[in-house]
């Protein structure tokens, strides 16, 4: 009988964002504080009589070849691990593509874990982490899950105790806005800013006190400045969402996705009715503790 499993892929935020230099290899050094939410795609994989790895997904935009991060992450697992290819791996989109929530980072964390799983390889999960990292920057963190301080170009992790109680979570993208990772660190032009380096110690405990009045003054993503100056709707986004007054506001990664983290659910709902549904998608989510929790 042909095996068949099926793993949730949780989105991530960027809790504050520090864009460094470029470096030798072409990536950046970063700062970020990144957390996974409950919001996910839905990764099945199926074994198929066919040769081969075939990608099926119901969003037209997610590339179907080897540049997908999922047919990646498939391929260097099978041959780690001498698994013969011959599997469809069909990714059900609820995480909005190129929007800075690390969709394709997920759908390729979930395809490792889910081979794993489906032929018991003896695998632990910072040996995948190790291998994850060879996919993309954001694959170590969303494999893992839960609440990091990343530093490096985002591979360099320290996990601490996500906040308790979760906090409430409203997601908005504006319709028909992608921005693309690599134009948005290629038009960054980092200044003078060492002294950020002292804010992320005060963002990680006020955020795992839920100190909601001191993340507002305390969070910058230095991207937001790129990502707005050419999609001006991001900033109305944060301006609507920001207006209730119970929550803080900031991009995530690259954008376009605008977050809000709220005390509770009656506030993050109060929130979201200021948005325009029919200028963007909402989500209402919380943070999660890790994968599938």
């Amino acid at each position: 009988m042909k095996k068949t499993l099926i793993i949730q892929a949780h989105a991530k935020i960027n809790v504050g964002l520090w864009v460094k230099e470029r470096r030798s290899d072409g990536y950046h050094e970063i700062a970020s504080l990144m957390q996974m939410i409950s919001l996910s795609d839905t990764v099945t994989i199926h074994e198929m009589k066919e040769e081969g790895i075939r990608i099926e997904c119901n969003r037209p935009e997610v590339p179907l070849g080897p540049e997908n991060l999922a047919h990646k992450s498939a391929k260097l697992l099978m041959e780690r691990f001498q698994i013969a290819p011959s599997h469809v791996i069909h990714i059900e989109k609820n995480i909005p593509v190129s929007a800075g929530l690390g969709g394709g980072s997920t759908d390729a964390a979930a395809v490792m874990v889910g081979l794993a799983r489906m032929y018991d390889r003896p695998v632990t999960v910072p040996q995948l982490m190790d291998i994850a990292l060879s996919v993309g920057s954001d694959v170590p963190f969303v494999l893992h899950g839960g609440l990091a301080l990343a530093s490096g170009r985002g591979e360099n992790l320290v996990f601490h105790e996500p906040p308790k109680p979760p906090f409430s979570v409203v997601v908005a993208v504006p319709n028909g806005v992608q921005v693309s990772t690599k134009w948005a660190y290629e038009n960054y032009h980092p200044g003078d800013n060492a002294r950020k380096g002292e804010l992320f110690n005060q963002v990680l405990l006020a955020y795992r006190n839920r100190e909601v009045a001191n993340l507002r003054t305390l969070l910058f993503n230095d991207l937001e400045s790129v990502t707005m100056h050419r999609h001006p709707e991001v900033g109305e986004l944060k301006e609507r969402l920001s207006a209730s007054g119970e929550g803080v506001v900031l991009m995530s990664g690259s954008g376009p996705a605008v977050f809000g983290l709220f005390p509770d659910r009656r506030s993050a709902a109060k929130a979201a009715s200021n948005l325009d549904s029919e200028k963007c998608r909402i989500y209402l989510e919380h943070t999660i503790k890790e994968p599938g929790k």
